[in-house]
């Protein structure tokens, strides 16, 4: 449903009216004075992009600059395991031999 806007000739307001069909009336009344007396003026169209789009907009420096940052971390290494379990595995009791 589009919003239209009227400009009041007599207070300069600008008033704003959602109309739930494409067929907008000539003129409101004024929200701010009363005057019947308005003119429908052309507003600024606002629109949603997807995530889709705004994601491929990105620069394409951006993902490498987060994998970098990630790689930083200490989550990042795949051996940040590695240590504990060896310890682990080092302290166990050995199994009895049968």
């Amino acid at each position: 449903m589009p919003i239209y806007e009227y400009r009041c000739r007599s207070c300069q307001h600008k008033s704003s009216k959602l109309w739930r069909n494409f067929s907008p009336p000539e003129s409101i009344h004024c929200e701010h004075c009363g005057d019947g007396d308005t003119t429908r003026v052309i507003s600024s169209v606002a629109f949603h992009k997807s995530l889709s789009t705004r994601l491929g907009e990105l620069d394409p420096r951006y993902d490498k600059m987060v994998d970098a940052a990630a790689a930083s971390t200490a989550e990042a290494d795949p051996n940040r395991f590695l240590g504990r379990d060896i310890q682990r595995m080092s302290e166990a009791p050995e199994p009895p031999s049968g």
